[in-house]
Formats: structure tokens, sequence, C-alpha cells
């Protein structure tokens, strides 16, 4: 076998494959149905097959490894094809080679990916009301159990319907529930309509202007999942909670968490927003991405950082898309999906086959516009799928690179919380925060983002990671937060002088990660 059809084998049964390991493999001239034989044995859960891990595949094996060769059927091969068509199939060989596997240049660190938990390609109800229900249930399930779990308080979870011998003796408790509402009385009183999905029952809880909660009634989030520390009305005698007088919200948020650092330094690359396909993307400084990955023109620091990244992460709008807003065809320069993927396949394929590479998608890439979102149509983004080193996920991603935990998301429930808590600037730094304290990275239904109804809630926060990234807003920050590195990216998009100032566009700026500092450095493409 060559080259390619090693690669497409690996490429069926969805793994990646180092370079050492190919030539491993076209050294010691394995048969077709000894390689299957191997695949089907190693883990699913593997994201790139090294030469260490066949060689141990292969010491197990009792049959020989190559196949008995006949020669005259290879005779018989040589000749049964016209010379035109052979030499066809060669150059055809050749560029996919080019596209696929680049050329070695480094000993890279090499990094243990494990995916955690990926969005599902389709949801299995149709989005009717029952599905969304369903949908909201679990997520009360999941962030009403993280709630119990944070409460330290001495007061009592209070059950929505009390007979009279559960009435706490002092009145006082906490009631979880799901914000359906708030609504303002007057200057000084505020009320947040609580309801339990499992009774159905709506409480009323007042917050006043001296209750320590009183000034978060701007930041708090439609169907977002709180608990209200407060006093039963001294007129209720029993049955539904449908009065409570609130003192304070408690959010589900987390303990602060302690980084763990790997024992040598291997670098994470996060880029989002290529945009490829917009008459504003920037090929120039794109191309300054792959030189510096392929450690061409770099001084000796930079040269240094370049070639300890062992990951690419791209968190979403690799391309500019088709038909995602009106009068977009005037800022399109390819009017289809395929062409745009195709092309940016060709610039992605030049990336050292050594460095893994993971994509998500955003709202212009070809998949639904709901949250969550699965991964880049197969058949529209083919040209990604063909690129050994690169896999594609869905959004949110979570996974661990070296053991240590990133949730991967493209950033639009940001959107929603800027228009809803109006003291928050556009830093998409400070929504991430604020969407942790809620563990839920898009709650509101209805507003900025759709939602999908899968079964389970994929936008709840249940564990919470070591690693934040995010894209979307085309800015450049990190930020450790609770212990928690929080790292939005950039844009490949020019943008006029105004804009980088009004809205801080970051242009050609990468943010790389060093795993075993965990501090971030931020790479200025235009300037090397």
């Amino acid at each position: 076998m060559n080259e390619t059809e090693l690669i497409r084998i690996f490429l069926e049964k969805n793994f990646n494959i180092a370079a050492e390991a190919l030539d491993y493999l076209l050294e010691k001239n394995i048969s077709e149905n000894v390689l299957r034989e191997i695949i089907n044995k190693i883990p699913q859960d593997i994201p790139v097959i090294n030469r260490a891990l066949l060689e141990t595949y292969l010491g197990s094996l009792k049959q020989p490894l190559q196949a008995p060769i006949d020669e005259s059927i290879e005779i018989i091969k040589k000749h049964e094809q016209p010379v035109e068509e052979q030499k066809f199939k060669t150059d055809e060989i050749i560029q996919e080679q080019s596209v696929i596997q680049p050329p070695l240049l480094t000993d890279r660190p090499l990094s243990q990916i494990r995916i955690k938990r990926d969005i599902p390609e389709r949801t299995s109800d149709e989005p009717d009301i029952a599905s969304f229900r369903r949908l909201f249930k679990n997520r009360f399930e999941q962030l009403s159990a993280i709630l119990k779990e944070n409460i330290t308080s001495s007061d009592t979870v209070l059950k929505r319907t009390l007979i009279e011998n559960e009435i706490p003796h002092d009145r006082r408790g906490i009631l979880i529930g799901m914000v359906q509402d708030t609504r303002v009385l007057h200057t000084n009183k505020f009320v947040i309509h609580l309801e339990d999905p499992e009774t159905e029952t709506t409480t009323n809880c007042v917050m006043v202007q001296d209750s320590v909660g009183f000034p978060e009634y701007r930041n708090i989030l439609r169907d977002s999942v709180i608990g209200i520390s407060g006093v039963l009305p001294k007129n209720f005698e029993g049955g539904d909670i449908t009065a409570f007088w609130g003192t304070d919200i408690i959010r589900p948020s987390f303990e602060r968490i302690k980084f763990k650092p790997t024992n040598t330094s291997k670098k994470v690359l996060f880029i989002a927003d290529i945009h490829f396909g917009s008459k504003y993307f920037s090929r120039r400084v794109f191309a300054k991405l792959i030189d510096f990955l392929n450690l061409k023109g770099l001084n000796t620091h930079t040269k240094e950082t370049a070639a300890q990244i062992s990951t690419v992460i791209i968190a979403g709008d690799l391309v500019e898309g088709v038909g995602r807003f009106s009068n977009q065809k005037s800022t399109i320069t390819q009017s289809s999906y395929q062409t745009q993927y195709e092309n940016l396949g060709n610039l992605l394929g030049k990336i050292p086959s050594e460095i893994q590479i993971i994509v998500i998608p955003g709202e212009h890439d070809a998949t639904q516009t709901a949250l969550p979102q699965p991964a880049i149509d197969r058949q529209i983004g083919e040209a990604l799928y063909t690129i050994p080193n690169l896999k594609s996920y869905g959004n949110p991603l979570r996974c661990s690179i070296d053991n240590i935990n990133f949730l991967i998301f493209h950033g639009q429930g940001n959107d929603t919380l800027f228009q809803t808590t109006k003291q928050i600037h556009i830093n998409p730094i400070e929504g991430i925060q604020h969407l942790l304290e809620y563990r839920h990275l898009c709650p509101e239904y209805g507003s900025f983002n759709p939602l999908a109804p899968f079964k389970r809630d994929y936008l709840v926060v249940e564990k919470i990671p070591d690693v934040v990234v995010t894209g979307h807003f085309h800015q450049t920050h990190f930020k450790e937060y609770k212990g928690v590195k929080i790292i939005t990216c950039g844009t490949f998009q020019r943008a006029n002088s105004e804009q980088i100032v009004k809205d801080g566009i970051s242009f050609g700026i990468v943010p790389v990660l060093d795993t075993k500092t965990g501090t971030a450095e931020m790479i200025d493409l235009k300037r090397i």
C-alpha cells in the first residue's frame, strides 16, 4: 500500500496518523488485512495513532505482516489501464498528498487529546412543545443538583408544596427554580418569577432594596436556574408557595479551581473567525500563520514558541458562508459553501501534519444555527474531513489535552447576555465569567440565539474546565477567573481603524497557551 491508501484506511475509522507512524507502516510494507485488524483493536478515543502504539499492536499479532506477492498479478495490474489514465491518477494522488500530508519539519511534542463530550449529529425529536419541555426539565435537573451540592448555608432547601409540619420554625429557607421573568415594581422593589418545572408552580419572589441580592436584578438571566434565600410570608400556612420574601440570590457558581500543569512545555494555539470567503478575509495575514507554524522566517524566541505548538484549536466561523444575513452576496468572494471549505482546506492542509487541529463550527458555518451545533456538515465541508490531522466536532466541545480540560465554545451565548445585562460592556471575557457563574452557556430561550431540543441540555457546564476558549466577538483576550483560564480569539477579517478602537477588534493576533506554566502569549502575526 502507498501513503495515500494508508491515510484513507485510517480516515475511514476516523483516526489521525502521525507522520512517523506513517513512515513506519511504509517501511514494514504491511498488508491491508493486518492493518485493518490493528485498527479495529484501537480504542476510538485515541485521536492520533503514533509509532509506539502501532509497534505495540503489531507485536501482539501472530499472522505475517505482509501479504504474499503474486508477481503475475502485479504485472497484469500494471498494464490493465491505458497509459494516459495511469498518469491522471498519479497526478491526482500527488495533489492530494500535498494537501493531506505536509512535510515533517520538526520533532514537535505530541499531545494526548480525549473527547469528553461532543454534540450529536441531529436531535432525536421534532421541535414541538413536548421536546422543549423535556430539554428545560433536563436543564433544571442538572443545575438544581449543582446548586444543592454548592449550598453550604444552614437554610433548608424548600419544596414548592409544603404541609404544615414541613414549614421551618423560623420560616426561612431556599427556593430553587428557573427564572421565568423579572418585573420591577418601583425603584426599591422588584419581583423574580421563579418556576418549578416539576410541579409547574410559579413563585413571586419579592426582593427589596435593602436585601443582599438587590443589586443583582439587572443581571439575572431568564431561563437560568438559581436559588433564592429568604423567608415565607407570615400568612403562609401550607400548600403551594406562591409568594416569598427574598434576601439573596444564589447562582450555581463554583469554587476556585487549581490549574494542573503538564511536566513538559507544550503549546496550544487558538484561532477563530477566519471567515474565509469574505472579501475582508486577509490571505496575507493567514499566510503568516501558516509560515509561523512551519517555522519560516522567525526570530529565535518566536521560532521556539512555534516549535512547541502541538495543537491548533479553531473556535468557529471558519468560512463566511452563504445567505447568513441580508445583502451578504456583496461581501463574499465565493458563492458556495463547498468552494469556501475547499479553498480553506488547501490552506489548513499546509499546517504541519504533526500538529493536531480541532475544529468546531460557528453561526457562519455549514451546520444548524440553533445551539448546540453539530459538527460542520460532512458533505458540504468534505475538504476539511480529508485532512488527516484535523478533527471536526460540534459546538460546544468538551475535551482534554494532556489531562487539561478544555471547554471550546464559539461564544454566541454572549449575544443575549450583553443585551440583557446592560451593565456589562461588550467584553467577551466578562460575558464568559457571567455565564460560568450560571453554569450555562446560553440560558435564555427565544431571544438572539435559537435553541435545539436535544434530550440533554449540552449547554450546561456540569464540570468546570481548566480552560474556556471562545471566538465570535473578534477580540483576543486572556484572563484567569477563579483559576479558570479564559481565552477569547481575534479574527482574520480586516477591520478599519475606527472599528478596532470602537469594538476592540483584534486582527491577526493569536493567543498561545503554555500547558506547563498556564500562561498565554499573544502573537501578532502582522509583525512577524
